[in-house]
């Protein structure tokens, strides 16, 4: 169920249950946030208090204004987002701003699920950060991911966790290995450039559809050891609140509880593998109705229908649409990491 028009309660039952869905990194579109800030005053409100609280938490120097390239020159979106962190900065702010925007239009989440870099958002969704403290760990993350993962990256075939490893196993490159289960039929894999291609050109020659995702790095990879260690250690000062709603995370295969250290639980999803179709069931059981994108585009809708045929989803923020702009165009939306 997409709206333009940003009347979620209208279309949803008195008794539905929310849960919105945090995506991660791995999409080149441009969130609108001048379509979402034109809703009504109050979406504008929220939409400009989140840019500014995710802004103070990013270094002074090296960083565009998200408010001019997401709200008053978005065209200037595709050349900023060509330096390192500024997609996944504002794709960060992207689904602050729609879950901000979603309460003012009446719709509160029951209960929120991040995806990989999408946890961040998830738990200042759930009050266990502030927003800018939620920004500071993005940025920190998306350091430490550079440095430590470069040169290697992730690519989503669109097979069942089976049938990746039957073609990683084909390109006889182990140092591949499953990231993150998206769908019973999408799976995401991770591992260093060369031996990813090479099963990227196994995945094509088994018939099975492929694309690199545009995440420079390594992610979800037991290589990456230590570099959840160091994460962890920059993080630990930002202050952990109460939960005010469950957070169910893919990585734990569980809810969060406010004895959990979430900082730890966060940095662990550097090196452990995402299974989002287990958790999806399981918000389902937990009484969730309605899965709603809370970011950006559509991927994890798409995951919800595809774990959970006849799923009920809302879209409220779609990519901007690709225009004369410099750079390459966006993908199509397709669920990712």
């Amino acid at each position: 169920m997409p709206f333009s028009h940003l009347h979620p309660a209208e279309e949803l039952k008195p008794d539905d249950v929310c849960a919105f869905l945090f995506a991660g990194t791995g999409s080149a579109g441009v969130p609108d946030l001048p379509a979402l800030a034109r809703t009504g005053r109050a979406a504008a409100r929220a939409v400009a208090d989140v840019l500014d609280a995710v802004q103070e938490g990013l270094p002074r120097a090296g960083w565009p204004s998200l408010r001019s390239i997401l709200l008053e020159d978005p065209g200037a979106y595709r050349a900023a987002a060509r330096a390192p962190g500024v997609a996944q900065l504002t794709g960060y702010a992207a689904s602050v701003a729609v879950d901000r925007v979603l309460r003012t239009a009446g719709v509160h989440p029951g209960h929120v699920v991040g995806q990989s870099f999408g946890e961040i958002a998830a738990l200042v969704s759930a009050g266990a950060f502030a927003i800018t403290d939620g920004a500071r760990m993005a940025v920190s993350l998306v350091g430490v991911l550079t440095r430590r993962g470069r040169g290697g990256g992730l690519a989503l075939l669109e097979a069942g966790e089976d049938g990746a490893r039957a073609c990683i196993e084909a390109a006889a490159a182990p140092q591949v290995v499953v990231a993150c289960l998206n769908a019973p039929s999408v799976t995401v894999v991770s591992g260093p450039d060369g031996p990813l291609e090479e099963v990227l050109d196994a995945a094509r020659g088994r018939g099975v559809r492929t694309v690199r995702l545009a995440v420079p790095y390594l992610s979800h990879h037991p290589a990456m050891a230590g570099a959840d260690d160091e994460w962890y250690t920059m993080i630990r000062r930002f202050p952990q609140r109460p939960l005010e709603l469950p957070v169910h995370s893919p990585v734990r295969g569980r809810a969060y509880r406010d004895g959990d250290d979430l900082h730890r639980a966060l940095a662990d999803c550097i090196v452990k593998p995402v299974r989002l179709p287990q958790t999806l069931r399981a918000v389902h059981e937990a009484g969730a109705t309605v899965f709603t994108e809370a970011g950006a585009g559509n991927a994890l809708c798409q995951c919800a229908r595809l774990t959970l045929p006849g799923a009920r989803t809302l879209t409220p923020l779609r990519d901007r649409p690709p225009g004369p702009r410099p750079g390459p165009p966006a993908p199509a939306a397709r669920p990712r990491a």
